[in-house]
């Protein structure tokens, strides 16, 4: 009898456990209703580990919720609403944000939550689910965007990994079949590669870049300027032919890939590879201005050529002849655009490095020699300042910004240097204190 008695009674003990465990759970809905979510996530958090509950969806489901609650900043949304067993149910984010600073791994919790909710429910209700996964996707999307954009590249990494986690939950099934979502995932891989690129992760940034240009979602010529670049640093030639190859078919006429290939050439000392190539893109379009002036750069460099590290080389015995050749195109895309600063700073520098050299040769001549080359030096300064002029005219128009300013520095620099030395003081003052207001 007694035996059984104690049998009984232990049966009874497991029982009241498990209503105990149950009652953790609609009692953790109880304390959301009263926006006590310190107590609601007590409550779930015990019953998620208990034996009774442990594979309880709809606990799983509430633990998400209030995990997702406490990742979602206020100022995204004042509540967050979800639904279970067909009720509505709202937490307000001011109060789950309170939680924030020791829960700093919320919103993954809520992630393998939601993972541990679908893998003890087959049959989930996908109007319950499908919301909840949104919300965090578009959380940490937004925040990815928002840190690439402030180049926290690290921080945008964990944001666009966070909505991969997402997009793995039972194997993407919730997502099948609804527009937006494939677009939404791709570009996500693309971004995170991105900032993996931006961070100097090559390694990580490569097999995702081209999975990348596999994908029409996220044909780019940025991924395929990104790539060359990465199989540039890692020397490996042949790769980065093929890839240059097919970048060229698909965007023949882009700026970014055209200069790639330019630089390669240039950097790989094959000017001449870069020069026919840039013929081949004007005989394409003989009215694409930058063209003129990426091959008036070509030719400029070419009779100006420097090491990697910026250090002069010897001067080719043609440098004439280039520098020229590098002033008919400025000239030409100056033809077509008169608006075209580049074309108007590139012709001006082209003079006043032309006027730097002879006062080189000055400060080492006698004074007969020194008499000789002046006025030459002089005419060449008077040449360089109306294109510095117009250059710095259409950038004011404009309105100067942080891609123009170091240009309008060497712009106001090379026309207070040219005034001074053809005597007009005033005007070199007045350019110098100008220079000196640009921050």
């Amino acid at each position: 009898m007694s035996k059984k008695l104690s049998l009984l009674i232990a049966c009874l003990f497991i029982t009241t456990l498990s209503f105990a465990q149950k009652a953790n759970i609609q009692s953790a809905i109880n304390y959301l209703k009263e926006n006590d979510i310190e107590k609601a996530k007590k409550m779930i958090d015990d019953a998620v580990v208990n034996e009774s509950t442990k594979t309880s969806a709809k606990a799983w489901l509430l633990r998400g919720v209030i995990n997702q609650a406490i990742a979602t900043p206020s100022e995204f949304m004042p509540k967050l609403i979800f639904m279970l067993n067909d009720n509505l149910y709202n937490i307000d984010l001011a109060s789950a944000n309170a939680l924030k600073a020791g829960n700093p791994n919320a919103f993954s919790e809520s992630v393998e939550s939601f993972k541990k909710a679908l893998s003890f429910d087959a049959k989930y209700n996908k109007d319950e689910i499908l919301p909840l996964l949104s919300g965090l996707i578009i959380l940490g999307f937004n925040s990815g965007i928002s840190q690439m954009n402030a180049s926290k590249f690290n921080d945008a990494i964990k944001s666009f990994d966070e909505v991969i986690m997402v997009s793995t939950i039972d194997n993407g099934k919730p997502f099948k079949g609804i527009a937006g979502y494939d677009t939404l995932f791709a570009n996500t891989k693309l971004y995170q590669a991105n900032s993996y690129y931006q961070t100097g992760k090559e390694d990580l940034a490569l097999p995702m870049l081209e999975e990348a240009i596999k994908s029409p979602i996220t044909q780019n010529p940025d991924v395929y300027v990104m790539i060359t670049d990465i199989y540039e640093r890692k020397n490996n030639e042949a790769k980065w032919l093929e890839t240059m190859k097919t970048a060229k078919a698909k965007y023949p006429n882009d700026k970014r890939i055209l200069n790639n290939e330019i630089n390669y050439y240039l950097k790989s000392g094959k000017g001449e590879e870069s020069i026919a190539k840039l013929k081949e893109g004007i005989a394409a379009d003989p009215t694409k201005v930058d063209l003129y002036v990426i091959l008036g750069q070509t030719y400029y460099n070419m009779a100006n050529p420097t090491d990697k590290d910026g250090k002069a080389l010897p001067i080719p015995g043609n440098a004439k002849d280039l520098e020229q050749n590098a002033l008919a195109n400025y000239a030409k895309a100056i033809e077509l655009d008169p608006k075209n600063e580049y074309a108007q700073f590139y012709t001006g520098i082209v003079h006043y490095n032309a006027a730097k050299v002879m006062t080189d040769e000055m400060n080492k001549a006698d004074d007969k020699k020194y008499k000789e080359i002046e006025p030459k030096r002089n005419a060449k300064l008077e040449q360089c300042i109306p294109f510095l002029i117009k250059a710095k005219t259409l950038i004011e128009g404009a309105g100067l910004n942080e891609g123009n300013k170091t240009m309008y520095k060497e712009i106001l620099s090379g026309l207070s240097q040219s005034y001074m030395i053809t005597d007009k003081p005033e005007k070199s003052a007045e350019i110098q204190q100008l220079l000196n207001s640009v921050k």
